[in-house]
């Protein structure tokens, strides 16, 4: 009895995890795709791992993507300390190439997207960053940097 108790007690943890993966996957993969032009980039924290810390640029996004036309900035990104903060995690050897990327996107007429997935009812989950359209790891391969 005490063993099976012990089998319980070790396995739950991975249970409710995969739980959680299986939950994100179906949101992730049921939810309409939104691109959002982004803006105000951060490539990197020491904290918290290499990620692109940004903010939706909604005066450059298509607000016809949602319903009535209307953008729900509400809904998108977390409340975080320079305003509503969103993050895309990248892996470390190409924050540095991302961030002179992102540096001279106006020099370079470099437009910056993030395409989520949407639904109502559940948080937009970050699914892929687009530079220029392509996915970014596409664009990174292609340009010589």
């Amino acid at each position: 009895m005490k063993k099976n108790i012990l089998i319980a007690f070790i396995s739950l943890p991975f249970i409710c995890l995969l739980g959680w993966v299986v939950f994100l996957t179906v949101i992730k993969n049921t939810g309409a795709d939104v691109t959002l032009s982004i803006t105000g980039y951060d490539p990197r924290d020491l904290l918290s791992g290499h990620y692109i810390a940004y903010q939706i640029d909604w005066d450059n996004s298509d607000c016809t993507q949602f319903a009535n036309n209307i953008c729900p900035k509400d809904k998108f990104c977390k409340e975080g300390h320079w305003g509503r903060e969103c993050r895309f995690y990248i892996p470390e050897y190409q924050a540095k190439n991302l961030d002179n990327l992102f540096a001279n996107r106006f020099q370079n007429n470099l437009k910056f997207e993030v395409v989520y997935s949407y639904n109502e009812n559940q948080t937009p989950i970050a699914k892929e960053l687009l530079i220029n359209g392509k996915d970014w790891q596409e664009y990174m391969r292609h340009k010589k940097l």
